[in-house]
């Protein structure tokens, strides 16, 4: 069976597996970053998957996917590098298992069709009570983003390190501009998604030859691709800078970021992603043995690579007294590294973590298609497979070359009022 179709305006992706008993059918709408129009697509992606022209409220859609074995319709917004991205999921039993062998994987696809092409519209306007409820839905996870000080303090480093880039644009939006998206906002939006935005459509699970024939009925306006969703992240700045910001809190926030060189198709890609876990990914990372367990510096500490926008970041929970001293050790690991003071071992067991990581995906379709997703987007032909094998090829002289190549580029300090450095 061939697993990419291009069908009526969008790629239609098939990962065929007999291992689960549900289909999964996920529609993922991807259109260049803007920060202008981030906040407006996040709204518009909520309001679509509450009710639709024939289910004019969430409790008659909710009814609807009762009647459908208790199936599942959700939605999600993202930013992968510079791609603002939508998608909508919907998960039923596979028509195999049922008593009646009901059709169901065409109601699945008439059910897609129905959030994407029948949205409660009326007069070229979303409904505007279901509106406010998603703008207040909105409002909720933002705030809940800055209340959560970890979740804050990394947004924080990326909008000071990325400024000016889409790097510094938020995931969800931006407080200040909720209240002024109006219904026919979000109408505008809509045609210009349907029309415009790059297409992927996924289907997972036991899926027959002959269903493939169902997605003809699935069909969009034809649309150029957008811009691929990573790219070199360059800073502005010529040496590192250092900000701090004092609130009424506790515990204080260490995040660093670095420029790697490095993004999702270089060839040093797959090294790259060892490097930073070797350095802070696990609990057997030198990062947490070295100065969260060795010498109780801090509550937490981890390095992460986004091959996205080609940065890494490392984020780590303090104490204000101890501010000087972890940076001191994270810079003296990096450079352990960059020596090649770290052992076989420890390159063997980091690379079986990752590779421990990918095998769970063969039990999890989200999984299986998140993975899928993240390549198809940046047109790299990479399955799980292929990936681990160049995980497993990393060598020691690769880890030192990709700690000589990552640059400090931002400091950014959450602590308290009465830190004085």
């Amino acid at each position: 069976m061939k697993t990419d179709y291009q069908v009526n305006g969008y790629t239609l992706h098939v990962i065929p597996s007999d291992k689960f008993k549900d289909i999964t059918i996920s529609v993922y709408f991807k259109k260049d970053l803007s920060k202008k129009n981030k906040t407006l697509r996040s709204i518009l992606g909520f309001v679509m998957a509450a009710a639709t022209s024939h289910y004019p409220s969430q409790k008659q859609l909710a009814g609807y996917l009762e009647e459908l074995y208790g199936a599942n319709l959700s939605v999600n917004v993202m930013t992968k590098g510079q791609s603002d991205i939508i998608c909508f999921k919907t998960v039923a039993v596979n028509q195999e298992y049922l008593p009646d062998h009901s059709p169901m994987l065409l109601s699945q696809i008439n059910l897609i069709k129905d959030v994407i092409f029948n949205p409660f519209v009326k007069n070229n306007s979303f409904d505007h009570t279901l509106t406010e409820l998603k703008k207040n839905e909105i409002k909720a996870r933002i705030q809940a983003s800055l209340d959560d000080k970890v979740t804050y303090s990394a947004n924080q480093l990326f909008s000071l390190m990325g400024h000016g880039t889409p790097l510094e644009i938020s995931s969800t939006g931006y407080l200040e501009d909720i209240e002024s998206i109006t219904e026919k906002d979000l109408y505008e939006a809509y045609i210009d998604m349907i029309h415009n935005d790059e297409k992927h459509v996924y289907i997972a699970g036991h899926i027959k030859e002959e269903d493939i024939a169902l997605f003809n009925t699935l069909s969009f306006p034809q649309s150029k691709p957008q811009l691929l969703s990573c790219y070199h992240f360059k800073s502005t700045h010529k040496d590192f800078v250092e900000i701090i910001e004092k609130q009424n809190i506790i515990q204080s926030k260490l995040n660093l970021g670095y420029q790697t060189d490095t993004y999702f198709l270089d060839d040093d890609n797959e090294a790259m992603t060892v490097f930073s876990d070797l350095l802070g990914g696990y609990s057997q990372s030198r990062l947490f043995l070295n100065i969260r367990e060795k010498n109780s510096l801090c509550y937490y500490i981890n390095s992460i690579y986004d091959p996205y926008h080609g940065v890494m970041s490392i984020s780590s929970g303090i104490e204000m007294e101890n501010y000087q001293k972890v940076k001191e050790l994270i810079n003296y690991e990096i450079n352990e590294l960059r020596k090649g003071h770290f052992s076989k071992e420890e390159l063997e067991m980091t690379k079986m973590m990752i590779i421990s990581s990918l095998a769970k995906a063969y039990d999890s379709i989200p999984y299986l298609i998140s993975l899928a997703f993240n390549r198809d987007i940046i047109r790299k032909k990479q399955s799980i497979e292929d990936y681990i094998e160049v995980i497993n090829k990393v060598k020691k002289e690769d880890i030192q070359r990709c700690a000589e190549k990552i640059r400090l580029d931002t400091v950014y300090f959450l602590t308290r009022k009465e830190f004085h450095g």
